[in-house]
Protein backbone atom coordinates (compact mmCIF):
# COMPACT_ATOMS: atom_id res chain seq x y z
CA UNK A 1 0.00 0.00 0.00
CA UNK A 2 1.40 3.38 -0.77
CA UNK A 3 2.47 4.88 2.22
CA UNK A 4 0.19 8.44 3.25
CA UNK A 5 0.60 11.55 1.75
CA UNK A 6 -0.44 15.55 2.64
CA UNK A 7 -2.83 15.00 0.11
CA UNK A 8 -4.49 12.02 1.88
CA UNK A 9 -7.85 12.93 3.19
CA UNK A 10 -8.00 12.68 7.03
CA UNK A 11 -11.12 10.09 7.00
CA UNK A 12 -8.56 7.57 5.41
CA UNK A 13 -5.53 8.76 6.77
CA UNK A 14 -6.63 8.62 10.05
CA UNK A 15 -8.00 4.90 9.57
CA UNK A 16 -4.04 3.93 7.85
CA UNK A 17 -2.16 5.11 11.33
CA UNK A 18 -4.62 3.86 13.66
CA UNK A 19 -2.74 1.35 16.30
CA UNK A 20 -0.07 0.96 14.03
CA UNK A 21 -1.56 0.01 10.50
CA UNK A 22 -3.52 -2.05 11.04
CA UNK A 23 -6.46 -2.71 13.72
CA UNK A 24 -6.72 -6.22 14.27
CA UNK A 25 -10.07 -7.19 15.89
CA UNK A 26 -11.49 -4.85 13.30
CA UNK A 27 -9.55 -6.90 10.36
CA UNK A 28 -10.52 -10.48 11.51
CA UNK A 29 -13.81 -9.51 12.23
CA UNK A 30 -14.52 -8.20 8.29
CA UNK A 31 -12.63 -11.17 7.36
CA UNK A 32 -15.46 -13.41 8.56
CA UNK A 33 -18.05 -11.24 6.80
CA UNK A 34 -17.02 -13.54 3.73
CA UNK A 35 -18.47 -16.68 5.53
CA UNK A 36 -22.02 -16.84 4.71
CA UNK A 37 -22.38 -20.01 6.16
CA UNK A 38 -24.58 -20.89 9.15
CA UNK A 39 -23.23 -20.58 12.48
CA UNK A 40 -23.37 -24.11 14.36
CA UNK A 41 -25.20 -24.16 17.40
CA UNK A 42 -27.31 -20.55 16.52
CA UNK A 43 -28.35 -20.76 12.61
CA UNK A 44 -27.59 -17.03 12.07
CA UNK A 45 -25.14 -16.95 9.07
CA UNK A 46 -21.34 -16.21 10.22
CA UNK A 47 -20.92 -12.74 8.48
CA UNK A 48 -23.62 -11.53 10.32
CA UNK A 49 -22.75 -12.51 13.82
CA UNK A 50 -19.36 -11.11 12.74
CA UNK A 51 -21.36 -7.91 12.23
CA UNK A 52 -22.59 -7.62 15.18
CA UNK A 53 -19.25 -8.32 16.89
CA UNK A 54 -17.78 -5.48 15.13
CA UNK A 55 -20.83 -3.41 16.14
CA UNK A 56 -20.80 -4.54 19.80
CA UNK A 57 -16.98 -3.85 20.11
CA UNK A 58 -17.28 -0.43 18.06
CA UNK A 59 -19.39 0.66 20.32
CA UNK A 60 -17.39 1.01 23.42
CA UNK A 61 -15.02 3.13 21.57
CA UNK A 62 -14.69 6.76 21.19
CA UNK A 63 -15.60 8.39 17.48
CA UNK A 64 -12.21 9.95 15.97
CA UNK A 65 -14.27 12.41 13.66
CA UNK A 66 -17.00 14.29 14.36
CA UNK A 67 -19.83 13.92 11.39
CA UNK A 68 -20.43 17.07 10.19
CA UNK A 69 -23.48 18.12 7.79
CA UNK A 70 -24.77 14.43 7.92
CA UNK A 71 -28.26 14.89 10.45
CA UNK A 72 -30.29 13.28 7.38
CA UNK A 73 -28.10 10.06 7.99
CA UNK A 74 -29.57 9.23 11.79
CA UNK A 75 -33.11 11.18 10.78
CA UNK A 76 -33.35 8.51 7.64
CA UNK A 77 -31.89 5.79 9.90
CA UNK A 78 -34.44 6.60 12.81
CA UNK A 79 -37.69 6.95 10.01
CA UNK A 80 -37.08 3.56 8.65
CA UNK A 81 -36.31 1.49 11.75
CA UNK A 82 -39.74 2.88 13.04
CA UNK A 83 -41.61 2.96 10.00
CA UNK A 84 -40.33 -0.58 9.31
CA UNK A 85 -41.54 -2.05 12.99
CA UNK A 86 -44.63 -0.54 12.44
CA UNK A 87 -45.53 -2.56 9.04
CA UNK A 88 -44.53 -5.47 11.03
CA UNK A 89 -46.90 -4.98 13.74
CA UNK A 90 -49.59 -3.84 11.45
CA UNK A 91 -49.29 -6.95 9.20
CA UNK A 92 -49.00 -9.42 12.33
CA UNK A 93 -44.50 -9.83 13.35
CA UNK A 94 -42.63 -13.21 12.80
CA UNK A 95 -39.75 -14.27 13.51
CA UNK A 96 -38.78 -13.43 9.79
CA UNK A 97 -39.55 -9.16 10.95
CA UNK A 98 -37.54 -9.77 14.09
CA UNK A 99 -34.58 -11.29 12.83
CA UNK A 100 -34.40 -8.59 9.36
CA UNK A 101 -35.31 -5.92 11.13
CA UNK A 102 -32.14 -6.56 13.67
CA UNK A 103 -30.06 -6.93 10.80
CA UNK A 104 -30.76 -3.57 9.09
CA UNK A 105 -30.11 -2.02 12.36
CA UNK A 106 -26.53 -3.78 12.38
CA UNK A 107 -26.27 -2.13 9.10
CA UNK A 108 -27.32 1.16 10.01
CA UNK A 109 -25.08 0.96 13.22
CA UNK A 110 -22.21 -0.57 11.38
CA UNK A 111 -22.29 2.21 8.67
CA UNK A 112 -22.03 5.05 11.10
CA UNK A 113 -19.52 3.60 13.30
CA UNK A 114 -17.16 3.67 10.18
CA UNK A 115 -17.91 6.89 9.08
CA UNK A 116 -17.12 7.97 12.92
CA UNK A 117 -13.70 6.62 13.10
CA UNK A 118 -15.15 3.93 15.80
CA UNK A 119 -14.55 1.43 13.20
CA UNK A 120 -10.88 1.44 11.57
CA UNK A 121 -12.24 1.16 7.68
CA UNK A 122 -8.77 0.46 6.21
CA UNK A 123 -7.76 -2.58 8.70
CA UNK A 124 -11.12 -3.77 7.91
CA UNK A 125 -11.25 -3.68 4.07
CA UNK A 126 -7.50 -5.24 4.65
CA UNK A 127 -9.24 -8.41 6.65
CA UNK A 128 -11.99 -8.06 4.17
CA UNK A 129 -9.85 -8.75 0.84
CA UNK A 130 -7.56 -11.46 2.80
CA UNK A 131 -10.82 -13.34 3.50
CA UNK A 132 -11.92 -13.13 -0.52
CA UNK A 133 -8.45 -13.75 -1.71
CA UNK A 134 -8.21 -16.63 0.79
CA UNK A 135 -11.69 -18.12 -0.84
CA UNK A 136 -10.36 -18.85 -3.99
CA UNK A 137 -7.59 -21.23 -3.13
CA UNK A 138 -9.32 -22.81 -0.79
CA UNK A 139 -12.43 -23.10 -3.15
CA UNK A 140 -10.32 -24.88 -5.64
CA UNK A 141 -8.71 -27.26 -2.96
CA UNK A 142 -11.57 -28.48 -2.08
CA UNK A 143 -11.93 -26.86 1.81
CA UNK A 144 -14.40 -24.45 1.03
CA UNK A 145 -18.45 -25.16 -0.23
CA UNK A 146 -18.86 -25.97 -3.99
CA UNK A 147 -22.75 -24.89 -4.14
CA UNK A 148 -22.70 -24.43 -7.82
CA UNK A 149 -21.51 -26.80 -9.34
CA UNK A 150 -17.97 -25.81 -9.92
CA UNK A 151 -18.34 -21.98 -10.34
CA UNK A 152 -16.38 -19.82 -7.94
CA UNK A 153 -18.63 -20.00 -4.22
CA UNK A 154 -16.72 -20.91 -1.54
CA UNK A 155 -17.26 -19.00 1.87
CA UNK A 156 -20.07 -16.97 0.11
CA UNK A 157 -22.32 -19.95 -0.53
CA UNK A 158 -24.00 -18.52 -3.88
CA UNK A 159 -22.25 -17.66 -7.38
CA UNK A 160 -24.22 -14.14 -7.38
CA UNK A 161 -23.72 -13.20 -4.05
CA UNK A 162 -19.26 -13.88 -4.72
CA UNK A 163 -19.68 -12.00 -7.62
CA UNK A 164 -21.21 -9.37 -5.99
CA UNK A 165 -18.67 -8.92 -3.66
CA UNK A 166 -15.72 -9.07 -5.77
CA UNK A 167 -16.64 -6.56 -8.18
CA UNK A 168 -17.79 -4.27 -5.15
CA UNK A 169 -14.72 -4.87 -2.51
CA UNK A 170 -12.60 -4.50 -5.90
CA UNK A 171 -13.94 -0.92 -6.25
CA UNK A 172 -13.59 -0.21 -2.23
CA UNK A 173 -10.07 -1.64 -2.16
CA UNK A 174 -8.71 1.49 -3.95
CA UNK A 175 -9.15 3.46 -1.61
CA UNK A 176 -5.82 2.02 0.16
CA UNK A 177 -4.25 1.24 -2.70
CA UNK A 178 -3.52 4.16 -4.57
CA UNK A 179 -0.55 3.67 -6.89
CA UNK A 180 -1.18 2.96 -10.13
CA UNK A 181 0.74 -0.53 -10.70
CA UNK A 182 -1.64 -1.82 -7.60
CA UNK A 183 -4.43 -0.69 -8.80
CA UNK A 184 -4.12 -2.25 -12.45
CA UNK A 185 -3.32 -5.64 -10.15
CA UNK A 186 -6.40 -5.21 -7.97
CA UNK A 187 -8.06 -4.75 -11.30
CA UNK A 188 -6.90 -8.12 -12.87
CA UNK A 189 -8.24 -9.62 -10.01
CA UNK A 190 -10.91 -8.64 -9.15
CA UNK A 191 -11.80 -9.09 -13.11
CA UNK A 192 -11.01 -12.85 -12.49
CA UNK A 193 -12.45 -13.45 -9.74
CA UNK A 194 -15.80 -11.80 -11.10
CA UNK A 195 -15.03 -14.32 -13.82
CA UNK A 196 -14.89 -17.34 -12.02
CA UNK A 197 -18.13 -16.47 -10.22
CA UNK A 198 -19.93 -16.62 -13.82
CA UNK A 199 -21.72 -13.94 -12.65
CA UNK A 200 -23.11 -11.82 -15.62
CA UNK A 201 -24.44 -9.22 -14.03
CA UNK A 202 -21.61 -8.72 -11.94
CA UNK A 203 -19.49 -8.92 -14.64
CA UNK A 204 -21.67 -5.85 -16.29
CA UNK A 205 -21.70 -3.55 -12.98
CA UNK A 206 -17.90 -3.55 -12.39
CA UNK A 207 -17.25 -2.81 -16.13
CA UNK A 208 -19.40 0.29 -15.77
CA UNK A 209 -18.08 1.43 -12.33
CA UNK A 210 -14.38 1.03 -14.32
CA UNK A 211 -15.57 2.97 -16.50
CA UNK A 212 -17.03 5.50 -14.86
CA UNK A 213 -13.37 5.62 -12.46
CA UNK A 214 -11.85 6.49 -15.65
CA UNK A 215 -14.24 8.85 -17.24
CA UNK A 216 -16.09 10.50 -14.96
CA UNK A 217 -13.49 12.55 -13.26
CA UNK A 218 -13.03 14.37 -16.96
CA UNK A 219 -16.81 15.43 -16.98
CA UNK A 220 -19.05 18.14 -15.21
CA UNK A 221 -22.53 17.47 -13.82
CA UNK A 222 -24.51 17.45 -17.27
CA UNK A 223 -22.17 14.64 -19.03
CA UNK A 224 -22.00 12.83 -15.46
CA UNK A 225 -25.62 12.06 -16.45
CA UNK A 226 -25.17 11.67 -20.04
CA UNK A 227 -22.63 9.16 -18.93
CA UNK A 228 -24.93 7.19 -15.92
CA UNK A 229 -27.40 7.12 -18.94
CA UNK A 230 -24.96 5.40 -21.16
CA UNK A 231 -23.31 2.80 -18.20
CA UNK A 232 -27.15 1.99 -17.89
CA UNK A 233 -27.91 1.16 -21.20
CA UNK A 234 -24.62 -0.86 -21.85
CA UNK A 235 -25.60 -2.81 -19.11
CA UNK A 236 -28.95 -4.13 -19.97
CA UNK A 237 -27.50 -4.69 -23.41
CA UNK A 238 -24.56 -6.87 -22.14
CA UNK A 239 -26.96 -8.37 -19.67
CA UNK A 240 -29.68 -9.26 -22.26
CA UNK A 241 -27.11 -10.21 -25.01
CA UNK A 242 -24.56 -12.34 -22.81
CA UNK A 243 -27.22 -14.99 -22.48
CA UNK A 244 -27.49 -15.73 -25.96
CA UNK A 245 -23.91 -15.92 -26.66
CA UNK A 246 -21.26 -19.06 -26.36
CA UNK A 247 -22.01 -21.30 -23.50
CA UNK A 248 -24.42 -19.07 -22.04
CA UNK A 249 -26.96 -19.98 -24.63
CA UNK A 250 -27.17 -23.54 -23.26
CA UNK A 251 -28.37 -22.45 -20.16
CA UNK A 252 -31.59 -21.55 -21.86
CA UNK A 253 -33.43 -23.30 -19.12
CA UNK A 254 -32.37 -21.78 -16.17
CA UNK A 255 -33.28 -18.34 -17.79
CA UNK A 256 -36.40 -19.37 -18.45
CA UNK A 257 -36.94 -20.60 -15.00
CA UNK A 258 -35.20 -16.89 -13.70
CA UNK A 259 -37.90 -15.39 -16.14
CA UNK A 260 -41.25 -17.42 -14.21
CA UNK A 261 -39.60 -16.03 -11.28
CA UNK A 262 -39.47 -13.30 -12.25
CA UNK A 263 -42.81 -12.72 -13.66
CA UNK A 264 -44.57 -13.98 -10.32
CA UNK A 265 -42.11 -11.68 -8.42
CA UNK A 266 -43.41 -8.40 -10.20
CA UNK A 267 -47.27 -9.85 -9.81
CA UNK A 268 -46.52 -10.21 -5.73
CA UNK A 269 -44.42 -6.47 -5.82
CA UNK A 270 -47.74 -4.68 -7.46
CA UNK A 271 -50.16 -6.21 -5.85
CA UNK A 272 -48.39 -5.21 -2.41
CA UNK A 273 -50.22 -3.04 -0.26
CA UNK A 274 -48.53 0.68 -0.25
CA UNK A 275 -46.63 -0.54 3.07
CA UNK A 276 -45.28 -3.55 1.40
CA UNK A 277 -46.50 -7.20 3.11
CA UNK A 278 -43.78 -6.72 5.75
CA UNK A 279 -40.04 -7.79 6.19
CA UNK A 280 -39.12 -11.35 4.66
CA UNK A 281 -41.71 -11.35 2.16
CA UNK A 282 -39.56 -11.19 -0.90
CA UNK A 283 -39.88 -14.38 -1.68
CA UNK A 284 -42.41 -15.97 -4.17
CA UNK A 285 -43.72 -19.50 -4.79
CA UNK A 286 -43.78 -21.81 -8.18
CA UNK A 287 -44.00 -24.97 -9.00
CA UNK A 288 -44.49 -25.94 -4.94
CA UNK A 289 -40.74 -24.27 -4.27
CA UNK A 290 -40.29 -20.92 -2.58
CA UNK A 291 -37.74 -19.01 -4.45
CA UNK A 292 -36.17 -15.45 -3.54
CA UNK A 293 -36.46 -12.70 -6.10
CA UNK A 294 -34.33 -11.78 -8.13
CA UNK A 295 -34.42 -8.01 -7.80
CA UNK A 296 -34.00 -6.16 -4.95
CA UNK A 297 -35.83 -3.36 -5.81
CA UNK A 298 -39.07 -5.15 -6.11
CA UNK A 299 -37.89 -7.20 -2.80
CA UNK A 300 -37.87 -3.75 -0.97
CA UNK A 301 -41.58 -2.40 -2.15
CA UNK A 302 -42.56 -6.22 -1.37
CA UNK A 303 -41.30 -5.60 2.16
CA UNK A 304 -41.78 -2.10 3.19
CA UNK A 305 -43.41 -0.50 0.36
CA UNK A 306 -42.02 2.46 -1.69
CA UNK A 307 -41.10 4.10 1.40
CA UNK A 308 -38.27 1.58 2.35
CA UNK A 309 -37.29 1.46 -1.18
CA UNK A 310 -36.95 5.46 -1.29
CA UNK A 311 -35.24 5.36 2.21
CA UNK A 312 -32.39 3.21 0.66
CA UNK A 313 -32.07 5.08 -2.28
CA UNK A 314 -31.79 8.15 -0.69
CA UNK A 315 -28.90 6.62 2.03
CA UNK A 316 -27.26 5.82 -1.57
CA UNK A 317 -27.85 9.25 -3.11
CA UNK A 318 -26.58 10.95 -0.24
CA UNK A 319 -23.34 8.89 1.08
CA UNK A 320 -22.80 7.10 -2.47
CA UNK A 321 -23.42 10.10 -4.81
CA UNK A 322 -22.86 12.79 -2.66
CA UNK A 323 -25.99 14.33 -3.12
CA UNK A 324 -25.49 17.65 -1.41
CA UNK A 325 -21.93 17.49 -0.79
CA UNK A 326 -20.46 20.23 0.24
CA UNK A 327 -17.40 21.91 -1.76
CA UNK A 328 -14.88 20.00 -4.41
CA UNK A 329 -15.45 16.59 -5.04
CA UNK A 330 -12.35 14.46 -4.23
CA UNK A 331 -11.10 11.33 -5.76
CA UNK A 332 -12.13 9.48 -2.94
CA UNK A 333 -16.05 10.36 -3.39
CA UNK A 334 -15.71 9.25 -7.21
CA UNK A 335 -14.37 5.63 -5.77
CA UNK A 336 -17.79 5.71 -3.57
CA UNK A 337 -19.69 6.65 -6.69
CA UNK A 338 -18.04 3.72 -8.78
CA UNK A 339 -18.89 1.31 -5.70
CA UNK A 340 -22.65 2.40 -5.68
CA UNK A 341 -22.76 1.65 -9.06
CA UNK A 342 -22.04 -1.98 -8.64
CA UNK A 343 -24.46 -1.83 -6.32
CA UNK A 344 -27.73 -0.12 -8.06
CA UNK A 345 -26.87 -2.13 -11.01
CA UNK A 346 -26.56 -6.02 -9.00
CA UNK A 347 -29.51 -4.96 -7.77
CA UNK A 348 -31.60 -4.70 -10.78
CA UNK A 349 -30.92 -8.63 -11.34
CA UNK A 350 -29.81 -9.98 -7.31
CA UNK A 351 -32.59 -10.34 -5.04
CA UNK A 352 -30.31 -9.36 -1.57
CA UNK A 353 -27.88 -6.42 -2.71
CA UNK A 354 -29.00 -3.39 -0.87
CA UNK A 355 -29.82 -4.94 2.65
CA UNK A 356 -25.83 -6.41 2.83
CA UNK A 357 -22.71 -5.78 4.71
CA UNK A 358 -20.82 -4.50 1.58
CA UNK A 359 -23.40 -1.87 0.64
CA UNK A 360 -23.50 -0.57 4.20
CA UNK A 361 -19.66 -0.41 3.99
CA UNK A 362 -20.06 1.44 0.76
CA UNK A 363 -22.48 3.92 2.34
CA UNK A 364 -20.56 4.12 5.73
CA UNK A 365 -17.71 5.12 3.90
CA UNK A 366 -19.69 7.66 1.49
CA UNK A 367 -20.89 8.88 5.12
CA UNK A 368 -17.55 9.84 6.43
CA UNK A 369 -16.68 11.96 3.18
CA UNK A 370 -19.48 13.49 2.82
CA UNK A 371 -18.91 14.77 6.75
CA UNK A 372 -15.46 15.68 5.74
CA UNK A 373 -15.95 17.34 2.76
CA UNK A 374 -18.78 19.22 5.01
CA UNK A 375 -16.40 20.35 7.53
CA UNK A 376 -13.95 21.76 5.34
CA UNK A 377 -16.45 23.66 3.20
CA UNK A 378 -17.49 24.96 7.02
CA UNK A 379 -13.25 25.67 7.47
CA UNK A 380 -13.01 27.45 4.06
CA UNK A 381 -16.41 29.25 4.57
CA UNK A 382 -14.86 30.64 8.11
CA UNK A 383 -11.89 31.81 6.99
CA UNK A 384 -13.68 33.78 3.89
CA UNK A 385 -15.00 36.28 6.90
CA UNK A 386 -18.34 37.42 7.38
CA UNK A 387 -19.33 38.49 3.80
CA UNK A 388 -18.10 36.55 0.60
CA UNK A 389 -17.68 39.41 -2.55
CA UNK A 390 -20.16 38.87 -5.07
CA UNK A 391 -22.49 35.73 -3.10
CA UNK A 392 -25.90 35.33 -3.27
CA UNK A 393 -26.35 34.83 0.42
CA UNK A 394 -23.55 37.26 2.29
CA UNK A 395 -22.38 34.85 5.06
CA UNK A 396 -23.79 37.14 7.73
CA UNK A 397 -21.80 34.86 11.02
CA UNK A 398 -18.59 32.94 11.26
CA UNK A 399 -18.39 29.44 11.98
CA UNK A 400 -16.37 29.12 14.19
Amino acid sequence: MAGASSKTPDFVRDSIFAVGSTRIIDAVLMMFFVVRIATPGIGLPVNDIAGLLLVAVAAFRRPTRQLSGTTWFAAISILLVTFLAIVAIATGPTQADITRLGRILIMLFLAGFIASGRIDIVSGLKGFSVGLLANIPLFYAGLAPDTYGGLLTGFLNDKNVAGFTYAILTVLLFLIYRRLWTRIVLTGLGLGAVVLTDSRTSMAALAAALIWLVCARFLGPFFRIILAGVLLGGFFYAEDNLSQVGAYAARSGSDELRERIDAASLEKTLAAPWYGHGLGEATTELAGDVWFYHNSYWGLITEGGYAFLLAILALLAFAGFQFLGKGRQTPEARIVEAATIVILLCSFRLGEVFITLPTFIAIGIGLGIYSQRHSDWLVRQAAAGPEVEGALFPIQQRVS
